[in-house]
């Protein structure tokens, strides 16, 4: 073979190989600069900064229904979002019930936590997932849970705009009879 004809060859092999695997690899620059870098927990907060403020809410659980305000704040740096609930009293049932609820974005696990107690002793531990329009939580356990953990939510926050949000759920047994709770809330 002629030198001049083995030079082609070799040119033309060079040439294809560079095509057929460069085009389909991204370079390194490439990679870097359009790879989504994780959520951090301040641009988390921020997509929900329309809570902050104080709302009037309507529930029903089962035949009661009710009224109760509930507000949100930022706290602890910033980093959490701090809900208050003031429930007045249920006529000859229960005093009025105050409950304090911190939620909070969980970088590493890129999701949301949400830590509730109230005035009455209870307390819940809930596993978020954005949902895109608002949240959907799931009530877990600090101990050995009679019943395995379903794959379904427990409740769901929707929001309806900037000013107005629902929740469905939780269902639960009240005096023998299943219910579920609902919450319409309208910003003050």
């Amino acid at each position: 073979m002629k030198p001049c004809m083995i030079l082609k060859i070799a040119v033309s092999a060079v040439i294809l190989f560079t095509l057929t695997f460069s085009s389909g690899l991204p370079s390194v620059a490439q990679d870097a600069s359009t790879a989504q870098k994780p959520a951090t927990a301040q641009q988390e907060l921020a997509s929900v900064d329309y809570l902050v403020g104080s709302w009037s809410c309507e529930h029903t659980v089962g035949t009661f229904s009710g009224k109760y305000k509930t507000t949100y704040a930022k706290a602890l740096g910033g980093l959490w979002l701090k809900q208050t609930y003031d429930f007045p009293p249920e006529a000859g049932k229960q005093p009025a019930i105050t409950a304090e609820a911190l939620m909070g974005y969980d970088e590493r696990r890129q999701a949301w936590v949400r830590f509730f107690s109230n005035s009455l002793g209870q307390y819940f531990a809930m596993r978020m997932t954005d949902t895109g329009n608002g949240w959907a939580w799931k009530y877990i356990s600090f101990f050995k849970r009679m019943t395995p953990e379903t794959p379904e939510p427990d409740a769901t926050l929707t929001k309806k705009s900037d000013t107005q949000y629902m929740i469905d759920g939780p269902s639960y047994e009240k005096d023998g009879t299943q219910v579920t709770e609902h919450h319409s809330c309208r910003k003050l």
